[in-house]
């Protein structure tokens, strides 16, 4: 297995994530006791019965959505709703970008064989990247006039598109920010899927589906060889679903992992952390502006993921998620927070 990255095999899959597959089985009609057999499951986790253990490993959390998705025939399981991924093209696109010269050359290679190789229901009228005036990010963009007797749901297709610059941010060893998106259409009833993918404003009734990034990481090498394909596929879903692979390689992971989860206190200055990382400050200005961010801007987005975190999960009030996060204003940080996710922290919760 690479040295870049981090294969979290032994980490507990939260059991929603579960059943969230076997409800899309049950409404597929599939044999759910077979796919949970074929996964390796001793319980069905959708049986109010079922033993009390809710440990499930990532192998079997990816096993259990290989066998759904080669039940559908579509690896992408459904999420990208007008069209399918036929079983084994995941596979095969890998491979055809391995030896691409930078992320974009191999993003436009992936538009293309999608193009070719995706069965669709409906005309794709785009599918394209584009970069912005100041060349500073990039957007990619995807909209399909589909078949209107199966509509997709167009918060599922952004949410598929947020899994695949996932796919990128390992092909690269780089974390890649999401800065913004747009979604084609209304806001959905529920925002929890989005939240998880999106850390940033959504914008919806819009003409696109779009995921807006950094454009230095086009210039940025592929890593990976056949050999990392062929152990990333084997636990992809969880990395592509649940949580992104924390490469070695990148500079904003290993700087995120000094800073940790509590940010209550000072954090290291930027001369501070160039000795916690062993190189000068002009090495360290070139590494972070290579991918596509600055310290500051990894502080930013630490303190936003963190009060997400927060704000979804424990009891706590806002101003204890401020504290907790480095806001001695509660006001200071409502202004951070409108101004990274589009909503106010309590619209949020």
């Amino acid at each position: 297995m690479a040295k870049t990255e981090a294969y979290k095999l032994n980490e507990p899959v939260p059991l929603s994530f579960v059943r969230a597959l076997l409800v899309q089985a049950n409404n597929a009609k599939l044999d759910v006791s077979a796919l949970l057999r074929q996964a390796g499951f001793p319980w069905n986790p959708l049986q109010e019965s079922a033993e009390p253990q809710v440990f499930i490993s990532v192998e079997q959390y990816s096993r259990l959505c290989m066998a759904l998705f080669q039940a559908l025939n579509d690896e992408s399981g459904g999420a990208v709703g007008d069209c399918k991924t036929p079983w084994g093209s995941t596979r095969l696109l890998l491979f055809s970008l391995l030896h691409c010269a930078n992320l974009g050359t191999a993003m436009e290679r992936a538009i293309e064989f999608n193009a070719s190789c995706r069965e669709r229901r409906g005309e794709v009228r785009v599918h394209e990247l584009v970069t912005d005036s100041s060349a500073r990010t990039v957007s990619l963009r995807y909209f399909s006039a589909a078949d209107p007797q199966h509509p997709p749901q167009q918060s599922g297709v952004l949410c598929g598109m947020a899994m695949w610059m996932r796919v990128c941010g390992w092909m690269t060893g780089q974390y890649i920010d999401i800065v913004s998106a747009t979604c084609v259409g209304p806001e959905p009833g529920s925002l929890v899927p989005l939240r998880h993918f999106f850390h940033c404003p959504v914008d919806f009734d819009s003409d696109c589906n779009a995921v807006t990034f950094s454009a230095r990481h086009l210039d940025a090498p592929l890593l990976r060889t056949e050999a990392d394909v062929e152990d990333f596929l084997r636990v992809a879903p969880y990395h592509v679903v649940i949580s992104p692979i924390a490469s070695e390689v990148s500079i904003t992971t290993r700087i995120r992992g000094l800073l940790g989860d509590d940010l209550g206190g000072d954090l290291p200055s930027f001369e501070e952390l160039t000795g916690m990382l062993n190189m000068s400050a002009r090495t360290l200005r070139r590494r972070l502006e290579k991918e596509g961010t600055s310290y500051q801007r990894i502080k930013d987005n630490a303190r936003r993921d963190i009060a997400i975190s927060l704000l979804s999960r424990a009891r706590m009030t806002v101003s204890d998620v401020a504290e907790r996060v480095g806001f001695s204003d509660p006001s200071a940080f409502h202004r951070s927070f409108k101004k990274w996710t589009g909503q106010s922290p309590g619209e949020y919760r």
